[in-house]
């Protein structure tokens, strides 16, 4: 993988509208590579963007695994599917087949590791609070978790 260079902050100063404001009006935003640091990105190989994975959805593919049908998953079913071969999730109660996200998930394999095998809502949450992950995982929905007979 590349090494994450980072770049010092770019200050950016708003239009001035009085002269008495220009000096406390100039804002510090982190540069773009020093976020992806934050975030802890990872540099994805070339043909894993954002932009291919929404082709790949887009590619009419069965991601899903299902053959379109909509599965009732038991919590017992969805433990099985707990290595990056065989990877399912569960975010707000919809089970997810991320098995083909992995080589596109911005934050690396194991970082969405941490998730499969799962409920990982709250992990979901605390981590991508601005993702809607019904679009993003769209053509990977599974079906339904429900409770164990």
């Amino acid at each position: 993988p590349l090494p994450v260079v980072v770049a010092p902050p770019v200050v950016v100063t708003p239009p001035d509208t009085s002269e008495a404001s220009s000096a406390a009006s100039t804002s510090t935003f982190p540069a773009q590579s020093t976020l992806a640091k934050i975030r802890n990105k990872v540099h994805l190989a070339p043909g894993f963007s954002h932009l291919d994975w929404m082709k790949l959805q887009s590619s009419g593919k069965d991601l899903a695994g299902t053959g379109g049908r909509v599965l009732r998953v038991p919590m017992s079913e969805l433990r099985r599917h707990n290595t990056i071969d065989d990877a399912w999730m569960v975010v707000r109660g919809k089970v997810y087949n991320v098995t083909p996200y992995f080589n596109f998930h911005p934050g690396g394999v194991p970082q969405l590791k941490r998730g499969i095998g799962r409920d990982a809502t709250q992990l979901f949450d605390k981590t991508h609070a601005w993702v809607n992950a019904e679009g993003m995982l769209a053509r990977c929905f599974v079906g339904y978790l429900v409770p164990d007979d």
